[in-house]
């Protein structure tokens, strides 16, 4: 009985996760294309782990003006798209810590990442994402492995 009981626990709770996530995804991608029809979109993440994660993202103009701007901010699920005030007319690729200096330290590192992208990009480079906790955590397996062969 308590076996069964687990089973549908985690079933239901599989399903409800799954349904959030997409409905998160929906409300990237329709902020996403808003902005994206306003003219080219500059991006900034920072994963959060255990702590809140955030994307920053900016409509810009063809010279790099921003046009409008919105985040996604949170631990769960449940964060949606907001939008965020107070960059349009800026130059993206001259954003600092001063432009700022209102707003959360993930999200602050979500607009600078966003301005780094923009200049990567615009010199001609490409974005390296940078690995993730179980990529990291399989490369410290390979290299023991590696050692082991030599």
């Amino acid at each position: 009985m308590n076996f069964w009981f687990l089973i549908i626990c985690f079933g239901i709770a599989f399903i409800l996760q799954y349904i959030l996530t997409f409905a998160q995804m929906k409300s990237f991608t329709a902020y996403y294309s808003k902005l994206r029809r306003r003219g080219r979109v500059a991006i900034g993440k920072v994963k959060g782990g255990f702590r809140a994660g955030c994307i920053a993202m900016f409509a810009i103009d063809q010279n790099g003006i921003i046009l409008e701007g919105g985040y996604m901010q949170g631990i769960t699920v449940l964060a949606r798209v907001k939008k965020l005030n107070g960059f349009e007319g800026k130059d993206v690729g001259r954003l600092t810590e001063a432009d700022c200096k209102n707003l959360a330290k993930p999200l602050t590192k979500a607009v600078l990442e966003a301005s780094s992208n923009y200049n990567v990009i615009m010199g001609g480079g490409e974005v390296v994402e940078p690995q993730s906790p179980l990529q990291r955590l399989g490369n410290i397996f390979t290299a023991k492995k590696l050692k082991a062969h030599n």
